[in-house]
């Protein structure tokens, strides 16, 4: 503003001093007037032309001045503003509804290192209970919360299976601001060995086949290797009737580092075999024929004792010399008896009818 005013009044200073000399010249002549008219024209035209400058220059000025003064008014308007809406604010905090209030969350003050973050652990299969104090400045009524795994009041029955690290939120709130805290629980692996599901003992005949497949779970879901002994190795044992007895199954199944057992009895019941009575067949002989049966009789059940018998007229020897008056039909039974069951084989013997010419025996006086 002040360089304003000292530019008028500079200029002012000009214009009078070139009035003055203009007055006092006094013309000595007409072409002497006329030069001098047309100096003193050029000169108020370069006046004219300097004072419009400077109006240009101080509309300028005032132009800038006028946007600094409105920005400086602005601010200092919205400063007020906010002052007096804090002001309103404050001294009305206790008579807003709730739906009118914007809740906003802050965290709680952090380190610079993540390594400051509160750490829980704790082993599976171990019960997370949290105890928490939360207090606020202006004793308002507040509530919190976890969130998962944990339940919302800061509770997690872990398994096994579950190890590893775990962030989870824990949010305060007095209904108008809310803070929150990140916390990290860990959870520590425990190994535990392999679950095999209790087998009963198996009874089977002679001549079954018997199919065999643990249940084997880990409560760590670890990878796990059964093996079973013979003859269930394969998981499979096809009976025969040699395969009697009673043999101990066991089963074992491991992680790799811990390992679990099982015993269990198989029973396979003896099935007797029947003896098998062969090289018998009907026969025919003649009167005077001598009759020889000879039966070969077997049994799979190596460990049994064979017992053969064969029916008259022939006779267990297996041999019967015919005569001239045995002509007939006769049913001969071949019997096997292995001391469990006995198998017969009927046999037909035919001996045919041989005519002889009289004999005479002697002559005599009668």
């Amino acid at each position: 503003m002040i360089k304003k005013v000292l530019m008028i009044i500079t200029f002012l200073a000009v214009i009078l001093v070139a009035g003055c000399v203009d007055y006092k010249q006094a013309p000595t002549a007409d072409a002497g007037a006329n030069a001098a008219a047309a100096d003193t024209a050029g000169q108020d035209a370069a006046i004219l032309e300097e004072i419009k400058k400077l109006e240009e220059e101080l509309a300028a000025e005032d132009a800038k001045a006028g946007d600094d003064t409105a920005a400086k008014d602005d601010i200092k308007a919205d400063e007020k503003k906010d002052a007096i809406t804090g002001a309103a604010t404050a001294d009305n905090t206790d008579s807003v509804e709730d739906k009118d209030v914007v809740e906003k969350t802050v965290e709680a003050p952090k380190n610079d290192q993540s390594s400051d973050m509160k750490v829980i652990t704790v082993k599976e299969n171990q019960v997370v209970k949290l105890k928490t104090k939360v207090e606020d400045p202006d004793n308002d009524p507040v509530t919190y919360k976890y969130s998962k795994p944990l339940s919302e009041d800061g509770m997690w029955t872990t398994k096994y299976g579950d190890a590893g690290e775990y962030i989870v939120t824990l949010t305060a709130t007095d209904g108008r601001l809310t803070t929150e805290q990140k916390i990290k629980i860990v959870v520590e692996r425990v190994n535990v060995p392999p679950v095999i599901e209790l087998t009963k003992d198996i009874n089977v005949n002679e001549g079954q086949s018997v199919q065999f497949e643990p249940k084997v779970s880990d409560p760590n879901n670890d990878a796990v290797t059964v093996e079973v002994s013979e003859p269930l190795k394969s998981g499979s044992f096809a009976t025969d009737h040699t395969s009697s007895g009673e043999y101990t199954i066991k089963v074992t199944a491991s992680d790799g580092e811990l390992t679990s057992e099982q015993v269990f009895t198989l029973t396979v019941k003896d099935v007797n075999m029947k003896p098998v009575i062969e090289g018998v067949e009907d026969l025919v002989v003649s009167e005077g024929d001598k009759v020889t049966i000879s039966p070969k009789v077997s049994d799979l059940d190596a460990e049994d004792a064979l017992s053969v018998s064969i029916s008259d007229p022939v006779g267990s020897d297996g041999v019967w010399q015919t005569t001239y008056t045995d002509n007939g039909e006769y049913s001969v039974l071949v019997s096997v008896d292995d001391g469990k069951e006995t198998v017969t084989k009927k046999i037909k013997l035919t001996v045919k009818d041989v005519n002889k010419a009289p004999q005479i025996i002697d002559v005599d006086l009668s």
